[in-house]
């Protein structure tokens, strides 16, 4: 049998660790993205640095623009795999958080909840997967251009 307490235990429990979900898969965006784009940039310098980049044909430069298009849509997807369960552990962390009353008021001296209603939909407006999809496709599209423009 459950005593009273018992829930709330469970409940604290599973918000730690639906927190430190929330926290882990943030970094893991960050650091996909900064992975991906120093791939990318480190590609870019090969391009425009190494001599013999110019003497690419017209189908290695295709076989090489396909790869960094491979390798950007890659690191994209993973950023957006990252990002779902980033969402979803928000999620369950916000319905944890309904349970243990972070959101009741009278919670401290002055009435208030410990947490503002807005910290409840403040997630839904983030824009950090733009950010760093943009990252990458500016990156990807220099690219591009630098095996596109590179001439003997």
């Amino acid at each position: 049998m459950i005593d009273r307490g018992e829930p709330r235990e469970i409940a604290l429990t599973l918000y730690r660790i639906f927190k430190e979900e929330v926290y882990r898969r943030r970094d893991r965006m960050m650091v996909w993205t900064a992975t991906g784009a120093g791939s990318l940039f480190a590609l870019l310098l090969l391009i425009l640095l190494v001599p013999s980049a110019r003497q690419l044909t017209t189908p290695a430069r295709l076989l090489l623009a396909c790869g960094s298009l491979i390798l950007a849509i890659t690191f994209a997807l993973m950023i957006r795999q990252q990002q779902t369960r980033h969402r979803q552990a928000k999620q369950q962390l916000i319905t944890l958080e309904h349970v243990l009353g972070l959101f009741d008021e009278r919670l401290r001296p002055d009435d208030r909840p410990i947490y503002p209603d807005t910290w409840q939909t403040e997630w839904t407006r983030d824009h950090s997967l733009l950010q760093y999809l943009s990252i990458l496709i500016l990156l990807t599209g220099l690219v591009l251009a630098a095996i596109a423009l590179v001439t003997a």
